[in-house]
């Protein structure tokens, strides 16, 4: 059971710093990113159209990967400010969504390369090829085009993306504890 008042809650009101809310927001553009270039990818018909979204989708990977490991690396040296007044089952789903969604934005980057990899294929940082380190390895390709970095983790992440937001929006608009606030910098 929640405990104190909505002023009280206001008293002690704390905000992430700013460079942590920047590098929250860049994460959710680059994923939302990610989403939007592999659909693309998809949909289009013209393989030079569907080679574009996919090497802005290997950029976008890599360029996550990084912004995870600044945002693990700032959480060290920013610790972030205490969790808000909540049951504890739900302070426990937070640490684990958060834990999830690193974990995540860490380990699908690197499937990605080895997906790319173990074709025998450069992956591509805005231009700049990264080399394959494995040559082609067709079972670990198989591995990470149908599990790792396939369907399963794209229905993984969206479930994880979308129960973030959710939980969000329910401590700000149903539990009222102002928990949007603390990520948004007015």
């Amino acid at each position: 059971m929640r405990t104190g008042s909505l002023n009280d809650q206001a008293t002690s009101f704390q905000r992430y710093g700013l460079v942590a809310q920047a590098l929250h927001w860049f994460a959710a553009l680059l994923l939302f990113g990610l989403l939007a270039t592999n659909a693309m990818r998809e949909i289009v018909s013209d393989p030079e159209w569907a080679g574009a979204f996919l090497r802005l989708h290997m950029s976008l990977g890599i360029l996550i990967f990084l912004v995870t490991i600044a945002r693990i690396g700032w959480r060290k040296v920013s610790p972030p400010p205490a969790l808000v007044d909540a049951p504890k089952w739900s302070q426990a789903a937070a640490n684990i969504g958060h834990i999830l969604l690193n974990l995540a934005t860490l380990l699908i980057p690197i499937s990605g390369y080895l997906r790319i990899a173990s074709a025998g294929y450069p992956a591509n940082f805005f231009g700049v090829e990264i080399p394959s380190i494995l040559g082609e390895m067709p079972w670990l390709h198989q591995l990470t085009e149908s599990v790792t970095h396939g369907d399963p983790m794209k229905l993984f992440i969206l479930a994880l993306v979308g129960l973030h937001i959710l939980a969000a929006l329910w401590h700000q608009y149903v539990w009222k504890d102002n928990v949007m606030r603390r990520m948004l910098p007015w």
